[in-house]
């Protein structure tokens, strides 16, 4: 399964907004990864995504509720536990 990591940020927005975008990305499966913040450049994780292009559509549609601009950047991550294995496969050898 494919394991996304999405960063979003809204433009002129407080609290509240971020408070909104926090619920509407919820409702979306995509959760915050740490702390929750007020401000700034905020990380969520998306597990059940099949693929880029669903979670580019569920961040859309949750920062748009908001009412705000907003930026973001959608990225999917490795896979750690088969580079740790292709990694010591060629230590080995």
């Amino acid at each position: 399964m494919n394991t996304f990591t999405a960063r979003v940020e809204l433009q002129s927005a407080n609290p509240d907004d971020y408070k909104r975008l926090y619920s509407e990305m919820q409702k979306e499966s995509l959760v915050a990864s740490g702390d929750r913040a007020s401000s700034g450049n905020i990380e969520f994780k998306s597990k059940d995504k099949l693929s880029i292009r669903e979670v580019i559509d569920a961040v859309v549609r949750a920062a748009s509720k908001t009412g705000k601009k907003f930026s973001f950047t959608v990225m999917k991550d490795k896979n750690l536990d088969k580079l740790e294995s292709r990694m010591r496969y060629h230590l080995q050898h």
